[in-house]
C-alpha cells in the first residue's frame, strides 16, 4: 500500500549469487529533496507493508546524502530477499513518513561503474554488497512496467470478450443448491435450539461441575504452592545450616585463638617484669656512674686543682691567681707573671678537659693539650682554627683563645645545668667554682636513691614455669647493685681513685687523636635537680 508522496522504487541484486539481507554492508541515500534546514533522518525494515519494522537505523542530523555502515540485522531475518524500507523525517515539531522503498534483490539491480553519473535522480537508494555500490536500473525498470501494462490491457481485452450465459440445467442446479443450503441453515437453527433447550435444562449440574472442577483447581493450585513452599523451606534450611556450621567454625577458631592470645598475654607480662627489672637497674648503675663521676671530679677539685678566693674576690688555681679575662693587667706582662698566667690557664684547660672527658660531653671548642706550655685551643670556624692559650708575643690570639676556654667552661655549666641567664662567662675562675661546688660536690653529698623490687610481688604477677628464672634475675640484679656499691665505697680516696681509672683506661692528659674537632655527641644522663 503506497501513501501519498511517497515513491516507490524496486531493487533486485545480482544475477550470479545469492542475493540476501546479511550481505548488504552499507546504504545510503541521494539528493534527498528536504525542505526543512534543522532535521533528523532515519530508515526503518519491514517486511511487508503491514508488518512492523525489525531493524531501526541510527539518527543522523542534517544530511541530505546519508549514509549508513555497519549493519547488524536479526539472526530471523538475515536470509530476506524482499523487504520494504521506510525513510523518516524527524523535525522539532512533528515526525513523518519521507520515502517508501519496496526492495527485490534480484537481478533489476546494476553497480554505479555501468551507469551513467553525468545525471543522478533525486530520492535513489544504493546498497553496498559483496564490496559494490548498486542502485536502480531505470532500463530494466521502464520494461518491468511496459509488461505489466500489456498484461493489464491483454486481461481486459479478454474479459470484455467472454459473454455470460445461464441455461435451463444451471438454473435448476442453482435452485437446488440454494434449497440444500436453506435446509441446512434450518437444521442448524433446530440443533442449536435442542442444544439450549439441554444446556437450561441442566444447568443446575453443570453449575456443581464447574464448582467441582474449580475447587479441584484451586486445590491443585494449592498443593504446587504447598510443594513449592517446602522446596523454599528445605533450600532455606541448608542454607541456615551451612551458615551455623561456619560459624561454629569460626567460634571455635576464635577460642583457640583467644587461648593463645591468653598465653602470649602471660609471656608478655613476663617480659614486661623482666623489662621493668633491667630497667631499675640500668637506673641504679646510672645512678651510681654519675655518684663515681661526682667523687672523681670532687677529688680531683679538693686534692689537685683547688679554687680559693680571698677578701678582695680573686680567685687563684693550684696557689696561682688569674684574672678575669680581658682584665687589664694582662698587659703589658713581665716574664714571670707570663709564666704564672700561663701555668693557671693551663690548670684551667686541663680541668676542662679532665670534666669533659669524666661526663663524655664533647667540647665545643677542642683543646690540644700534651702536658706541657703550648696548649692550644681551636675554633673551626675561622680560617686559622688553634689560638694559644698561654701569654706570647700575641696577646690577642691568647685573648681569644681564653675567650673559647670560657665558652667550653659554659657549654658545661648549660650541660650540668648551673648558672643562670645572668651568668658572666669571662669570669673563668669563678665559674669554674661554681661549677664544681654546686654540681659535683653539693650534689655528691646526697645519698643514692636505688630502686628496690619486692621479691613476692614479682613472683605473684607471673607464672609458675618461670619462678625459677624470675628469682635468679632478681638475685642477680641484688649482687650486681651490692657490688657495685661496696666497690664505690670502699674506694673513696684519691690514690684508689687513680688506681680505678688506670683499670678503666682514664686518661688525665689525652692527646689530640682522642678528642677530634668534630667529635660526634654522644648522649649523656643527666638527673633532674631537686
Amino acid at each position: 500500500m503506497s501513501l501519498t508522496g511517497i515513491k516507490k522504487s524496486p531493487l533486485v541484486a545480482l544475477p550470479f549469487l545469492k542475493k540476501r539481507l546479511r550481505r548488504i554492508t552499507a546504504l545510503g541515500f541521494r539528493n534527498l529533496t528536504v525542505n526543512e534546514f534543522n532535521f533528523t533522518i532515519y530508515f526503518t525494515l519491514h517486511r511487508n507493508d503491514k508488518t512492523v519494522a525489525f531493524y531501526t537505523s541510527e539518527s543522523v542530523e542534517n544530511q541530505r546524502s546519508p549514509e549508513w555502515s555497519y549493519l547488524e540485522f536479526p539472526i530471523n531475518v538475515q536470509c530476506l530477499q524482499d523487504f520494504v524500507i521506510r525513510v523518516w523525517i524527524k523535525t522539532l515539531n512533528n515526525c513523518r513518513l519521507f520515502l517508501e522503498y519496496d526492495v527485490y534483490l534480484d537481478d533489476s539491480l546494476m553497480p554505479d561503474e555501468q551507469k551513467d553519473d553525468s545525471y543522478i535522480n533525486n530520492n535513489s537508494l544504493w546498497l553496498e554488497i559483496f564490496g559494490y555500490r548498486f542502485t536502480d536500473n531505470p532500463s530494466k525498470l521502464k520494461h518491468q512496467k511496459s509488461i505489466q501494462q500489456m498484461t493489464i490491457s491483454e486481461k481486459k481485452s479478454k474479459r470484455n470478450l467472454l459473454v455470460k450465459s445461464y441455461n435451463k440445467s444451471s438454473i435448476l442446479r442453482m435452485m437446488n443448491v440454494i434449497d440444500a443450503i436453506r435446509a441446512q441453515s434450518r437444521l442448524s437453527i433446530q440443533c442449536l435450539e435442542n442444544l439450549q433447550q439441554s444446556v437450561n435444562e441442566n444447568e443446575d449440574y453443570f453449575s456443581k461441575i464447574k464448582e467441582r472442577e474449580t475447587r479441584q483447581l484451586h486445590i491443585e493450585n494449592l498443593r504446587e504452592y504447598l510443594q513449592c513452599q517446602i522446596t523454599i523451606y528445605e533450600r532455606q534450611l541448608n542454607i541456615n545450616q551451612r551458615r551455623q556450621k561456619l560459624i561454629n567454625e569460626k567460634k571455635n577458631r576464635l577460642n583457640q585463638n583467644l587461648l593463645q592470645l591468653v598465653v602470649q598475654q602471660k609471656e608478655l607480662n613476663l617480659r614486661i617484669n623482666n623489662l621493668n627489672q633491667s630497667k631499675y637497674l640500668l637506673h641504679d648503675l646510672i645512678q651510681l656512674i654519675i655518684f663515681r663521676q661526682k667523687n672523681l671530679i670532687s677529688n680531683i677539685y679538693h686534692h689537685i686543682y683547688p679554687i680559693t678566693s680571698d677578701n678582695n674576690n680573686e680567685y687563684s688555681i693550684g696557689n696561682i691567681k688569674l684574672p678575669p679575662a680581658e682584665d687589664k693587667s694582662y698587659q703589658p706582662l713581665t716574664r714571670e707573671r707570663e709564666y704564672e698566667i700561663g701555668a693557671g690557664v693551663g690548670y684551667c684547660a686541663h680541668i676542662v678537659l679532665i670534666i669533659s672527658y669524666i661526663i663524655q660531653l664533647p667540647l665545643r671548642f677542642p683543646i690540644e693539650y700534651y702536658g706541657t706550655s703550648l696548649i692550644k685551643i681551636y675554633d673551626n670556624n675561622l680560617q686559622s682554627s688553634d689560638f694559644p692559650l698561654y701569654p706570647s708575643y700575641d696577646i690577642n690570639s691568647f685573648q681569644y683563645g681564653l675567650f673559647l676556654l670560657n665558652r667550653n667552661i659554659g657549654q658545661i655549666m648549660h650541660h650540668c645545668r648551673v648558672g643562670g641567664r645572668h651568668t658572666d662567662y669571662r669570669k673563668t675562675l669563678e665559674n669554674l667554682k661554681e661549677l664544681m661546688e654546686q654540681y659535683f660536690i653539693n650534689s655528691n653529698n646526697n645519698p643514692i636513691q636505688l630502686y628496690t623490687l619486692n621479691q613476692q610481688s614479682i613472683e605473684t604477677t607471673t607464672s609458675n614455669n618461670n619462678s625459677n628464672e624470675r628469682i635468679s634475675l632478681s638475685n642477680r640484679r641484688t649482687i650486681t647493685v651490692n657490688s657495685v656499691t661496696s666497690s664505690f665505697t670502699e674506694n673513696n680516696d684519691l690514690n684508689s681513685t687513680e688506681d680505678d681509672n688506670h683499670h678503666n683506661g682514664l686518661d688525665l692528659f689525652p692527646t689530640s687523636s682522642t678528642l677530634s674537632p668534630r667529635l660526634t655527641m654522644q648522649y649523656s644522663y643527666q638527673p633532674q635537680q631537686q
